[in-house]
């Protein structure tokens, strides 16, 4: 059975107007599904079309400065129509396209009905909220308070907002934490760097839409609800990528923005309505101190073409480093932190530390008022804010697993510092030996004061003083060139670690992808995982995975590719690791490599028996297969099916649930989830990898499952569980359906097509669970004399500490209904003075983030289990929520 067949024919589409048939088809559905999304958002362009054309007609112009209002002079008549009209092309597609998209997540969920009070309702709390939070501020901070006097107003967005909010009350639990965390972290910098005050009315709104949304909905169920601690690796760097993307476009919100009084706004003097008054300036640079001076140096601080170039580059730093974080690479997340500590460190220095009372303290000497209005507030926003996020990298670092290159990284660090000491070189330089090319002519104190503006984006620099300015053209090419280079070196390095992310060779992993679908075993495909190296035979036609942990060369599974170089690999990888200094471990491998390296003096202990099941022997009749046969007949009464695909042609709904499923599974375990033989949803991800789910009428999946090829000759042989995960509520025996349905699956498929019979379907092995049996085996390979027993005891408590997490145990006992032929599984290792260390390689293959304070609190929490076998309506035997070692998944007790 080659990739691309399923056990399941599909119907072929016809090309050209066939395939487009049913594109037009696929659209007509979705405008019937939408229409109500699509009839409001028609009406909100129909409503500003007419608006545009009588405003026109009457004042030959459009209505920029109709629809806004100052809390100073306030005027509802102006604010309320700009809930629905808009200033011109580019406000209303954006407006439109967000109305669009909220109505098509919000309505489905909730009903028209229900979508149109909610927007109404929390669109109604949320402005008389946000005008009485403006006002009160207004009122606490008077004259200082900006709020008084900025022109602003609402926004269309404010009408729906609230009803996106609620919508989450409804959906899974996974899309519900990640839309409220980027909402709330979108709106916020709207709010920061934007400084409209009608933000504040959307603000509310979303607050208000989500109460009323839990109100209806009711609290939802502790098991789905968002434990940030407990989500998976990949869900945290998705989490914190997006905020990094919402940070890194707060400077264009900004740009955008008709307001510019944000507590972080950045460029905001670049776009600022304002203009610099040349003479006002000249007496300001020349020692003239007034309140006017600060917004004059403000101005000025965006004039220069470098400031909005190196103002642009930091964006794009931004922008590659929170690309970095959501992929998971530890180099950006690291750099990040350091970008946004500097970040927070800079706003204390600028406006606190920096003396800007140069220009501002009043002639009597007096330095209260020194700080202009409002300083203090935006000092502690710029600096929280940054500061919280590198904080959440910081807590999160472990889940950045993906390294770079150490080349890369020690290359690109030298040249970003030598680069950092030349511009600033050639500034200083010029600077102390063409000091009458600037005015005022600057001496070294103020130099030195400068410095550091010479490459951060203008941006933060809109509360500073601007002591003095280039007069000539080679000065400003100095003056605004040294920041250029250095953001422009800066973004080719963060690309260049991006380009480089993975330490092992990028050729070797895709001769080892082709390897794979020319022979393996069982696990071979766990080979293909990222986190692996691989050595190549000399022929190039086989291949072994490993990692090297504690000098240790820890292999997943035995060799691949040519099975006639399989045992000729045992040897020459052993010489290869020998070489490096490492010492080769094979671990998982079968009972005939097992043998082989005895012979050659190897040690060896089970790890685990590998269940597999023979499709073309599968039944289910007898005593035995009860629990399997009820299963089966229940799904058939409560109307669910199983449908065969992969992952990329499951419907996106089904792709969201299985997503939602596993990050349900992940916040139900104090520890993190295993890695190594064992699979996530990246990994069913793939399109060789088939995955068999459960769904009911209403197209809810109930259960999913991911099954790897195993090749021989370029023909898929078997296939292997890994993934399996069920969904909270699903009926026990959901488990048993799938396995089942799979088995007859394979069993049908060889009926059908005899020269492609599937010959075993693995129920692969729980990890660690065979190492009672083998400590209760006496034999010479198990002797204690060289320590193995010692291994053996010591990795049989590290699987006692994990049983209450993962149930591996629970997991054998749950294979074991399938009646499978039991096949043991080994790792097999040369040097036993190495044995402390190899216990400890083990445990960090399969938990690589874990931590100190995880550690000791498994450590703290165990207590021997009795082994008995469950029953079978323990809880111990309900379907599986956790993924096993290329091993399934392991039901939890």
């Amino acid at each position: 059975m080659n990739t691309n067949q399923s056990s399941v024919a599909r119907p072929r589409r016809r090309a050209g107007s066939g395939v487009g048939a049913q594109l037009l088809a696929d659209l007509r559905q979705w405008v019937h599904e939408q229409r109500f999304a699509l009839w409001v958002t028609a009406g909100f362009v129909a409503i500003n079309l007419c608006w545009w054309l009588f405003y026109a007609v009457q004042h030959k112009s459009l209505p920029y400065a109709e629809l806004s209002t100052t809390l100073g002079a306030f005027d509802l008549a102006r604010l309320l129509p700009s809930l629905v009209l808009t200033r011109g092309v580019l406000q209303l597609i954006v407006e439109a396209v967000l109305i669009l998209c909220v109505l098509c997540v919000a309505e489905p969920r909730m009903g028209a009905m229900r979508t149109t009070l909610v927007s109404l309702g929390s669109a109604a709390i949320g402005i008389g909220g946000g005008l009485l939070l403006c006002a009160g501020i207004s009122t606490l901070f008077g004259d200082r308070a900006l709020t008084s006097q900025i022109v602003f107003s609402l926004s269309p967005v404010t009408l729906v907002a609230g009803a996106l909010m609620a919508s989450t009350a409804f959906s899974y639990a996974l899309w519900r934490h990640r839309v409220r965390l980027i909402g709330y972290t979108a709106v916020l910098v709207v709010i920061l760097y934007g400084g409209n005050p009608g933000d504040y009315c959307t603000l509310i709104a979303v607050v208000a839409g989500q109460l009323i949304g839990t109100a209806i909905a009711g609290r939802p169920h502790e098991s789905e609800r968002w434990h940030w601690q407990y989500s998976s690796s990949r869900e945290k760097r998705r989490i914190l990528g997006a905020i990094g993307f919402v940070l890194a476009l707060g400077p264009v919100v900004t740009a955008t923005s008709r307001i510019h009084a944000g507590p972080l706004t950045s460029l905001a003097w670049i776009m600022g309505p304002g203009s610099v008054h040349s003479s006002r300036l000249a007496a300001c640079l020349n020692g003239e101190a007034s309140l006017g001076c600060f917004q004059q140096n403000s101005f000025a601080a965006g004039l220069f073409p470098g400031d909005v170039v190196r103002s642009v580059l930091c964006v794009l730093v931004m922008l590659t480093l929170a690309w970095g974080v959501m992929l998971g690479r530890r180099a950006a997340a690291v750099a990040s932190i350091v970008f946004y500590v500097l970040t927070a460190l800079t706003a204390v220095v600028y406006y606190l530390i920096v003396p800007i009372r140069s220009f501002l303290a009043p002639a009597d000497g007096d330095a209260s008022t020194a700080l202009p209005p409002g300083t203090l507030l935006t000092c502690a926003v710029n600096v929280l804010v940054p500061l919280i996020y590198a904080i959440a990298l910081g807590v999160a670092l472990r889940n950045f697993s993906v390294r770079t290159h150490r080349r890369t990284l020690s290359l690109s660090v030298t040249v970003l510092i030598v680069t950092l000491l030349v511009c600033l070189t050639v500034y200083l330089v010029f600077s102390f030996t063409h000091a009458q090319d600037f005015v005022p002519h600057p001496d070294a104190r103020m130099l030195f004061e400068d410095l550091p503006a010479r490459l951060l984006p203008a941006g933060y620099l809109a509360a500073t003083s601007l002591t003095f300015a280039p007069a000539t053209a080679l000065a400003s090419v100095i003056y605004q060139g040294v920041g250029m280079v250095f953001w422009l070196v800066l973004l080719v390095v963060s690309l260049a670690w991006l380009r480089s992310s993975i330490d092992y060779d990028h050729a070797a992993h895709e001769q080892a992808e082709t390897l794979v679908e020319h022979g393996g075993e069982s696990m071979s495909f766990m080979a293909t995982w990222e986190g692996n190296e691989y050595w190549l035979s000399p022929t190039g036609r086989s291949a072994v995975a490993y990692r090297v942990l504690n000098h240790i060369a820890l292999t997943t599974t035995g060799p691949f590719g040519d099975p006639e170089e399989w045992f000729s690999d045992l040897d020459d990888f052993s010489r290869f690791c020998s070489d490096h200094t490492w010492a080769p471990v094979f671990y998982a491998v079968h009972e005939e490599q097992k043998d082989y390296l005895q012979e050659q003096g190897w040690h060896s202990i089970m790890v685990g028996e590998e269940m597999l099941i023979d499709p073309q022997a599968w039944k289910t009749t007898g005593k035995k297969w009860q629990d399997v046969r009820t299963a089966i007949n229940k799904a058939k009464r409560e109307g669910i099916v199983d449908v065969m695909t992969t992952f990329d042609e499951a419907p996106a709904d089904v792709q969201s649930q299985i997503e939602g499923i596993s990050e349900q599974w992940s916040q139900g375990k104090a520890l993190p989830e295993m890695k190594f033989t064992l699979g996530g949803v990246e990994e069913l991800k793939d399109p060789r990898v088939k995955i068999l789910y459960a769904i009911d009428g209403d197209g809810v999946v109930q259960a999913v499952t991911s099954w790897l090829p195993t090749w021989r000759g370029g023909h898929v042989i078997g296939w292997t569980l890994d993934f399996m995960r069920y969904n909270h509520g699903s009926y026990n025996g959901i488990m048993e359906f799938l396995i089942a349905r799979m088995a007859q699956r394979m069993h049908d498929w060889g009926e059908a097509h005899p020269d492609e019979q599937v010959q075993f379907v693995s129920l692969s092995a729980a990890p660690l669970s065979g190492l009672q049996h083998s400590s209760d085996a006496t034999s010479d390979d198990t002797s204690n004399i060289d320590g193995t027993t010692v291994l053996q005891h010591s990795l049989a408590l590290v699987a006692d500490l994990l049983e209450p997490a993962y149930g591996f145990k629970s997991l054998y006992r749950f294979k074991l209904k399938f009646q499978p032929i039991q096949r043991p599984v080994y790792i097999c290792y040369r040097d036993s003075a190495l044995l402390p260390n190899l216990a400890i390689a083990i445990i960090r293959a399969y938990l690589p983030s874990l931590t100190f304070r995880e550690a000791l609190g498994m450590i703290s929490s165990f207590k021997p289990k009795d082994d008995a076998p469950a029953s079978a309506d323990s809880p111990s035997s309900a379907p599986a929520a956790s993924s096993a070692p290329s091993p399934a998944s392991a039901p939890s007790d």
